[in-house]
């Protein structure tokens, strides 16, 4: 065989694996008025990001509302490779960051559901290594290291109400140690990330007050300890696979990379430049072993719709079951005391009962199961810009709905 021939048959068998890939899911859209919405005031959510597009703030995005399990609206705008010029498209691939956190969360839930662990456990019952927390305190302007009032319990976790912080959103001497500490670097894994936060103290006392951190990276790692599965077996076991969520992982493996979004961030100018690769690498990386919980996954609207259509129905979809009604009811109950904002175990709880969460590329989705809304927004801009695109977006599809008056505190209420 001349050298020839053999590359030309080298070219073909790649060609035929990267063509094997089964072919992503296509959305029906339904008319918009079948379902309450107007559709006159949903175009008005392209018209908007259209020229946001058009004026260089947005390189590319996309927008879904759903009724049920009827989408309703779609649309894409923009590239998901602007210098490629390859365009957003229902299947694109997106870093999904923090929207991960929902998903970690049910799976803690089904564990609890199952009686493996229970929700006010100790969650130094399963990791061992945080029997010996402490809290950091400042007295007499002396740094000191006080031992816990009570023990840090799941549901600390769930609501973030650990006395955990993350590190890079603050400057105390706590954040600082994290970064010291080089906590969440991804060439490592979550196991080696919570051992070190045991020996590093809490920013507050456990079940004090809500405060963001790497609540769910911890639950992430519990997970692993309760189950006996790896983290990501875990979740492609009992979410991704009964839901069909076949593009939801870690890692973007080498033969979906084209549909996978470029991360933009902002330049000098008020326009997107493409980010550090350093941001992308562990979703490329075939050996990543960082399993983040709070924010690793990437996914397309097409999963996060079924996950979302899930919960709206009450944790079944399509005859398959990932979590009860009572166990959905508790997670989207605010469970925060003297605080404005509401907190539930994994979302954020606004008007009307929403539910919904974001991530730290500009990607946003809630639901209103009064109302039987879905929307999700897809971006992919970090560090976010100033403009909150999934609030305009959130604002424009309550105008546009007719089942009934939206109030203003739900329209106008920002999401997280």
């Amino acid at each position: 065989m001349t050298v020839a021939v053999r590359c030309l048959a080298f070219l073909l068998i790649t060609c035929s694996l990267l063509q094997s890939e089964e072919p992503a899911k296509v959305f029906d859209v339904i008319s918009p008025e079948t379902v309450d919405l107007d559709k006159n005031r949903l175009s008005e959510i392209g018209d908007y990001l259209h020229a946001e597009v058009n004026a260089g703030r947005i390189a590319g995005c996309l927008a879904l509302v759903a009724r049920g399990d009827q989408v309703a609206f779609l649309g894409t705008w923009g590239d998901r490779n602007r210098e490629k010029s390859l365009k957003m498209t229902p299947d694109t691939i997106f870093r999904i960051y923090s929207m991960s956190k929902p998903i970690t969360s049910v799976a803690a839930m089904q564990l609890i559901e199952a009686g493996k662990m229970k929700l006010d456990d100790p969650v130094s019952k399963y990791l061992l290594s945080f029997q010996k927390l402490k809290v950091h305190s400042k007295a007499d302007g002396q740094l000191q290291e006080i031992p816990l009032d009570q023990p840090m319990t799941i549901r600390d976790l769930l609501r973030h109400t650990s006395g955990l912080t993350y590190g890079f959103f603050g400057n105390t001497e706590v954040d600082k140690a994290y970064r010291k500490a080089g906590l969440l670097i991804t060439e490592g894994t979550i196991t080696e990330s919570v051992e070190k936060l045991s020996s590093i103290p809490l920013l507050y006392q456990p079940g004090k007050r809500w405060h963001y951190s790497v609540s769910t990276d911890v639950l992430g790692r519990l997970i692993e300890v309760v189950s006996g599965q790896r983290f990501d077996q875990y979740l492609q076991e009992h979410i991704f696979d009964p839901l069909e969520m076949r593009d939801t992982a870690f890692m973007v493996p080498r033969e979906k990379r084209e549909r996978f979004a470029i991360l933009y961030q902002p330049d000098a100018q008020n326009g997107l430049k493409p980010a550090s690769f350093i941001q992308s690498y562990r979703f490329l990386n075939p050996h990543n072993q960082f399993f983040s919980g709070g924010g690793g996954l990437c996914s397309t609207t097409h999963d996060y719709l079924r996950f979302c259509q899930a919960l709206l129905n009450g944790g079944e979809l399509d005859g398959k079951r990932i979590l009860t009604t009572e166990s959905l009811a508790q997670m989207t109950k605010n469970q925060l005391s003297g605080n404005g904002f509401q907190f539930g175990l994994g979302f954020a709880i606004g008007p009307e009962g929403e539910f919904s969460w974001g991530g730290a590329a500009g990607t946003r989705f809630w639901i209103n199961p009064r109302r039987k809304l879905i929307v999700i927004y897809m971006i992919q801009i970090n560090p976010y810009t100033v403009i909150d695109y999934g609030n305009r977006v959130k604002q424009l599809v309550y105008a546009a709905d007719r089942s009934g008056t939206a109030s203003v505190e739900a329209a106008t209420a920002p999401m997280p």
